[in-house]
C-alpha cells in the first residue's frame, strides 16, 4: 500500500483537460462535417443559378411588352403608384419604352451566362441579383414564392465561393479547394431546410395534408395542374402515397439533410431532387421546381461527386479543358490578387495579412447575420410570432414559405372578357367568337403563363376591394384598346367575368358560378 504511486492532482487535471479537449474536438469535427460543402456542388449550384436566371428571362421576354412597358397592362405610372416591393426602387422602372426593357433583359442575360461560366463570380452574382430584384420590383403582380426564393438563394450564394471549381475564376487563380466550411456554408445549407420545415409546420395547421388527402385536392385544381398531373387523379391510392412521401420529406428535412453526412446525405439529396423534378410535369408553379433543385445541390457530398467522376475517366477529357493561357486577357489573375501580390513584393506582408484576415472575419460576421436572419424570420412566420416594428420591412418577409398551406384550395377560377358592340351584339375579346361560360376542358390553358394567372389575381383584388383601383382600371383600358384594335371602333363596353369552379375532389363537377368583376364603357 505504502509503495503504490498515486497520480498527482495536477496530472489528473491535465488528463481531464485533454479528455475535454478531445471531446470538444470530436463535437467540432461532427459539426464541421455537417456544414461542409464540396466545391463541385457549389460549381453546379452556380451553373444552375445562371441557367435559371437565363430561362426566367427567356420566359418573361415572350410578354415583355405586356408586363413591362407603357403599352402593356402595367405602365410606369401605375408601377410608381402601386409597387411597394423594396419601396418600388427599380432600374427597369426608369422607362416604359420597349427598347429600354429589351436592353436590360439583354444585359441581365449576359451576366447570367457569365455566372454560368464563373467569370468574376461574386461580382457577377451581385450584379445579377440587383438586376433580378429590379425586374421583380418593376412588376410584383406577376411574382410567386419561387421568385422570392430565387432572389434569396442568389443573395445567400454570394457569400460562398461559387467560382472555386469548374470556372474561369478557378483557371485564373490556379488553385482550388476540394471542400469549404464556415458560417457562410451553414447559411447556404440551412436556407432550403428552413423553407421545407416552415412549409411542413404551416401545413400542420390545416386539415388535409396530415390526413393524406391534400395532394389529391391540389391536383384536382385544373388551373394549377398540367400534363401528367391531369391524369394522376385517376390513381387515388398513388396520390395518397405521394402525399405522405411529400409530407415526410418536408417534416424530416432537418434530419434527412442536416443530420446526415457522406453517402447517406447524398442519397437523401437525390430523393429531394427527384421529388422536385416530379413537380415539373404536374403543377404550374413557375420556377419552384428548378429553384428548389438548385437549393439542395450543396447537399450532394464528396462520395457522390467522386462516384460521378469515376464514370468519366479523366484521360478522355482532361486534355480538352482550357487553361488560363487559352483565355487570353481574361486569363490573368484577378485584380485583387495582383494587388496583394504587389504589396507582398514591396515588403508589406503584415498589411497584406491584415487585409486578408479582415476580409475573412467580415465574411464570417455576414454569414452569422444571414444565418440568424434565416432562422429567426422563418420561425417567426411558421409560429405567427410578430417581429418588432423596428425591423418590419420587406427583408423579414423574404422568409415566408407557404405554398399550398395550410390546405390546398378546393376551387379555381378563370376569366372571360366580353366586348359589347354598338349594335348590341357581344363577342369574346380574345377569341373573337361567342362568349362561353361553360367549364373549359383544361382551365390551365385559360392563362398563357403562370404569370398571367398571378396578374389576374391582382386585377381581381383591385376590382373587388377598390372599384377605382389603378390596377383593374389600367387593365380595363388596355382591354378597350385591344378590343378596338381587333374589332373596330364599334366596341362600346367591356365586361370581365370571373368564373369559379369547385374542384372535383370526389370526381364529380358542379356547375361553375360566375359574376361580373368589371363592367366599363370604352
Amino acid at each position: 500500500m505504502g509503495g503504490e504511486l498515486k497520480p498527482t492532482r495536477g496530472q489528473s487535471d491535465a488528463e481531464t483537460v485533454r479528455s475535454l479537449e478531445a471531446r470538444l474536438e470530436s463535437v467540432r469535427g461532427r459539426v464541421r462535417s455537417r456544414f461542409e460543402i464540396d466545391t463541385r456542388a457549389l460549381a453546379t449550384l452556380r451553373i444552375a443559378l445562371g441557367l435559371i436566371l437565363f430561362v426566367d428571362l427567356l420566359h418573361r421576354a415572350r410578354h415583355i411588352g405586356y408586363f413591362y412597358t407603357d403599352d402593356g397592362v402595367y405602365p410606369v405610372a401605375v408601377y410608381e403608384a402601386t409597387s411597394i416591393l423594396y419601396d418600388g426602387h427599380s432600374i427597369h422602372g426608369l422607362s416604359g419604352e420597349l427598347w429600354f426593357q429589351q436592353l436590360l433583359f439583354a444585359v441581365a442575360a449576359v451576366f447570367a451566362v457569365a455566372l454560368m461560366l464563373g467569370y468574376r463570380t461574386r461580382l457577377v452574382a451581385f450584379v445579377s441579383l440587383l438586376l433580378l430584384v429590379s425586374l421583380q420590383v418593376r412588376n410584383p403582380l406577376v411574382l410567386n414564392g419561387a421568385d422570392r426564393l430565387l432572389r434569396v438563394l442568389l443573395l445567400v450564394s454570394i457569400l460562398v465561393p461559387l467560382g472555386e471549381r469548374w470556372s474561369i475564376d478557378a483557371l485564373r487563380r490556379g488553385t482550388v479547394r476540394t471542400t469549404v466550411v464556415g458560417f457562410t456554408t451553414a447559411a447556404m445549407l440551412v436556407q432550403p431546410v428552413a423553407v421545407l420545415t416552415q412549409n411542413a409546420v404551416l401545413k400542420h395547421g390545416g386539415e388535409t395534408w396530415y390526413a393524406g388527402d391534400a395532394l389529391g385536392i391540389a391536383l384536382a385544381n385544373d388551373v394549377m395542374t398540367i400534363h401528367l398531373g391531369n391524369h394522376l387523379g385517376n390513381y387515388p391510392a398513388l396520390l395518397e402515397l405521394l402525399n405522405w412521401i411529400w409530407v415526410t420529406l418536408l417534416a424530416g428535412s432537418v434530419v434527412f439533410l442536416l443530420m446526415t453526412t457522406g453517402r447517406v446525405r447524398a442519397v437523401f439529396a437525390l430523393a429531394y431532387i427527384g421529388a422536385f423534378l416530379g413537380m415539373l410535369p404536374t403543377m404550374a408553379v413557375g420556377l419552384f421546381p428548378l429553384v428548389l433543385i438548385a437549393a439542395v445541390l450543396p447537399f450532394l457530398t464528396t462520395p457522390f461527386w467522386d462516384a460521378a467522376a469515376s464514370l468519366f475517366p479523366s484521360h478522355r477529357w482532361s486534355n480538352r479543358l482550357p487553361t488560363a493561357a487559352h483565355l487570353g486577357p481574361i486569363g490573368r489573375p484577378p485584380v485583387e490578387r495582383r494587388v496583394l501580390e504587389a504589396l507582398r513584393r514591396r515588403g508589406h506582408e503584415s498589411g497584406t495579412s491584415f487585409v486578408v484576415a479582415y476580409g475573412r472575419s467580415l465574411k464570417t460576421i455576414v454569414g452569422i447575420i444571414f444565418l440568424v436572419w434565416i432562422l429567426l424570420f422563418s420561425a417567426s412566420h411558421a409560429t405567427g410570432m410578430a417581429v418588432p416594428d423596428e425591423i418590419e420591412s420587406n427583408f423579414p418577409d423574404e422568409q415566408r414559405w407557404g405554398l399550398y398551406t395550410p390546405d390546398p384550395s378546393e376551387s379555381y377560377s378563370w376569366y372571360v372578357v366580353e366586348a359589347e358592340m354598338e349594335d348590341g351584339s357581344t363577342l369574346d375579346v380574345f377569341t373573337g367568337g361567342d362568349v362561353v361560360h361553360d367549364r373549359p376542358p383544361d382551365a390551365a390553358q385559360e392563362y398563357e403563363t403562370f404569370r398571367h394567372r398571378k396578374y389576374m389575381e391582382s386585377v381581381h383584388s383591385s376590382a373587388s376591394n377598390d372599384p377605382n383601383g389603378m390596377i383593374s382600371e389600367e387593365y380595363t383600358d388596355w382591354l378597350c384598346e385591344t378590343a378596338t384594335d381587333e374589332h373596330g371602333d364599334e366596341v362600346e363596353k367591356i365586361t370581365v367575368y370571373r368564373h369559379i369552379q369547385q374542384s372535383p375532389v370526389d370526381g364529380e363537377y358542379e356547375e361553375p358560378n360566375y359574376f361580373t368583376l368589371i363592367d366599363q364603357k370604352c
